[in-house]
């Protein structure tokens, strides 16, 4: 498990005080782009150097109770599955009192770079995933 902390902010609530649903997603990514920095596989190395890149092809998620600003957040990152193209990943976000605020699932496809087709993850970053699931 990768864990990833922040606060809730202004700028993420709607008109109610309360983060707005699809922020959770932009919190969920932030933990996403901290972890894949952390095992050595940055975005921007997909972006700059590698031959593919690893797309969201879907994306789902349940929520539990409202976030105020300045409530203190946990993301928990969980890799749940790694195929041969593609990997899936799960979010946990909690309140300061352990509270399960929303919980989402993300699946990833390694897609060739130039002809957008899906094709199998580079070996390296496979087995790192395959490494950290073993270990969490």
């Amino acid at each position: 498990m990768y864990l990833h902390k922040l606060t809730a902010q202004v700028h993420d609530t709607d008109a109610a005080g309360v983060i707005y649903f699809a922020n959770f997603y932009r919190m969920a990514h932030s933990a996403y782009e901290e972890f894949m920095e952390s095992i050595g596989f940055s975005i921007r190395y997909f972006l700059d150097e590698a031959e593919v890149v690893p797309l969201i092809v879907h994306s789902e998620a349940d929520y539990k109770i409202s976030v105020r600003t300045g409530d203190k957040l946990r993301v928990e990152l969980k890799i749940e599955k790694v195929g041969s193209s593609s990997y899936v990943l799960s979010y946990n976000i909690f309140n300061d009192k352990n509270e399960i605020a929303a919980a989402l699932k993300t699946v990833h496809v390694s897609v060739d770079k130039e002809k957008r087709t899906k094709v199998p993850l580079p070996e390296k970053f496979k087995e790192t995933l395959l490494e950290f699931l073993k270990t969490a």
